[in-house]
Order: C-alpha cells, then sequence, then structure tokens
C-alpha cells in the first residue's frame, strides 16, 4: 500500500537540503527534520556551509523519500516529496526543536542522552515554509 504524504513525512529518514553556495551551485544536505503546521523544521549546528548558504540567500528546496527494501515484479514502491521556498533561520532558544527532532529519530533512554548533548550546543534552527509540496507516491 502507497505511502500517504503525512505519513511519508513522519518516517525517520532524513531530508535532503538543497541551498546554493557561493558559487550558484546546488549543495545537498542530508538533515533530520519535523514537518508541522505546513513547515519542514531542522537544526544544525552554527558555523556550517549550507547556513552560510541560506544567510547569503534565503532560497532552498527540500527532498524526503522512502523506497520499500523489496521489489515485487521489478519494482520497487517508494514515495517522495519535494517543496521549495524562503528560509528563515533563527535560535533555537531553551531548544525545543531540536529535542524534538532528535527524539523523531532516536528513540528509547539513547534519544534523550542524544537530544540532550545536541540541546546543549550551539544550533540554528531551520525553518522553510514552501509555496507547495509536490508529492509521488509508487
Amino acid at each position: 500500500m502507497p505511502l500517504s504524504l503525512q505519513d511519508l513525512l513522519a518516517l525517520d529518514v532524513p531530508a535532503h537540503l538543497a541551498t546554493i553556495d557561493p558559487a550558484g551551485y546546488p549543495r545537498i544536505t542530508p538533515i533530520w527534520f519535523i514537518f508541522e503546521d505546513g513547515a519542514f523544521y531542522m537544526s544544525s549546528l552554527t558555523g556550517k556551509r549550507h547556513l552560510r548558504d541560506l544567510a547569503r540567500d534565503a532560497r532552498a528546496s527540500i527532498r524526503v523519500d522512502a523506497e520499500e527494501r523489496e521489489a515485487v515484479d521489478g519494482v520497487r514502491a517508494n514515495a517522495q516529496a519535494g517543496a521549495r521556498g524562503i528560509v528563515d533561520l533563527r535560535r533555537d532558544g531553551v531548544a525545543e526543536w531540536t529535542r524534538r527532532i532528535t527524539l523523531k529519530y532516536v528513540t528509547g533512554p539513547s534519544g534523550l542522552s542524544r537530544a540532550n548533548m545536541r540541546a546543549a550546543q550551539d544550533r540554528i534552527l531551520i525553518v522553510l515554509r514552501p509555496e507547495r509540496i509536490e508529492y509521488l507516491s509508487t
């Protein structure tokens, strides 16, 4: 059964964030995210190249995809979502988003430990409110 858009965006698979480097070429960065209230929320360490790209040019694209491990009649079912828009960069204050994003990907006691470790780092929240989301499921 194909995944719905909501199910795809709820999976613990990384997104691929595309930014524009100083020479005008795309830079692709795998990144953890949460999709909520029509926006993608991501957290990143300060000083990362993709953050410098976004500070210079706030245009970005994001892609999320998942593919079944087994092929049926030579076809591996997949779902993919893509979006683009202008990014808002902000401090993650009390690290609420960093904790939530981490716990989506790392569960249990090790998730709590990892979330606290990441929350103690100097991180920037990346918020992408897409113009629209393109979705394909086969």
